[in-house]
C-alpha cells in the first residue's frame, strides 16, 4: 500500500491502519488520503501485483475477502476481513 500511496505512484500525505473485530471477523483496514486515479488506455488495467497478492492472502484465510473503495471523505481504503476460529 506504502508504494501505491506515495510518489511517484500515488499522492498520499497520510496513511491510516485499523485492525479490529466485530463478532467473529476480523477486519484489517488501511486507508490513505489520496484519491483512485482512473486508468487510461495506455495504462494496465486492474489485476496487477497487488490485486493478485490481496486475492492470494484473501483466499489462505479462514473465509477472507477483501475490497477497494473511495470513502466519502475523498480518501482510498482496502480492507481485508476473515473469520475468527
Amino acid at each position: 500500500m506504502i508504494q501505491h500511496a506515495q510518489p511517484p505512484h500515488g499522492t498520499a500525505t497520510q496513511v491510516c491502519i485499523s485492525l479490529e473485530q466485530q463478532g467473529v471477523r476480523c477486519i484489517l483496514a488501511i486507508a490513505n488520503d489520496a484519491s483512485i486515479i482512473k486508468p487510461t488506455a495506455c495504462e494496465r488495467p486492474k489485476g496487477g501485483y497487488g490485486s493478485k497478492m490481496m486475492n492470494a492472502i484473501a483466499s489462505e484465510l479462514p473465509d477472507g475477502a477483501w475490497e477497494m473503495s473511495a470513502l466519502p471523505d475523498g480518501q482510498v481504503q482496502v480492507t481485508l476481513s476473515w473469520h475468527l476460529p
